[in-house]
């Protein structure tokens, strides 16, 4: 069975997707206007993701937050020497992993409290699969990668919203 979400061809009489874990047990419920299904399907490459910041798994947490502020963006991609994607840092890990728990953020690599293997898309997935798999692990960036899983660019959950909101506008 295909999923619905992801696409992922599943074998016969699974419950979930093999890719995606959403459920196939249940007839896939009814987003709404076939206008808005086809907005969900479009590929993520339609966001115009903007351009990945990224740093060495050395990096100091000094460096890394520095970059957050001064780029204005939610994460920075963490890769390797071979510049395949190895890891992400964001602005939720300053928060629940360094606010009030480190002083000396010079001497901490953010290899040590990065989220190693994040989850990443190619730019010719679906929308919806970027959102589901962010509703799934409660995550608001995604890393998009070329073929070789080097970072080409990022998606959030704010630039779903944005695409949504500038290409579902009521008509008046």
């Amino acid at each position: 069975m295909i999923c619905p979400s992801c696409s992922h061809d599943n074998i016969s009489g699974v419950e979930t997707c093999a890719e995606c874990g959403q459920s196939l047990s249940e007839e896939y419920r009814d987003w709404g206007s076939a206008e808005y299904q086809e907005l969900l399907a479009e590929p993520l490459a339609v966001l115009e993701s903007r351009t990945p910041v990224s740093a060495a798994p050395d990096t100091s947490l000094a460096e890394i937050i520095s970059l957050l502020k001064g780029r204005n963006v939610g994460c920075v991609l963490i890769t390797g020497y071979d510049g395949k994607l190895v890891g992400i840092f964001t602005e939720r890990d300053v928060l629940y992993r360094v606010a009030g728990l480190i002083r000396e953020l010079e001497h901490i690599t953010v290899e040590s409290l990065m989220t190693g293997r994040p989850t990443a898309l190619k730019a010719d997935a679906a929308i919806q699969h970027a959102l589901h798999l962010m509703s799934i692990h409660g995550f608001r960036h995604v890393p998009l990668v070329d073929e070789d899983d080097r970072p080409v660019g990022f998606g959030s959950f704010r630039d779903i919203v944005r695409f949504i909101e500038q290409n579902f506008a009521p008509t008046v």
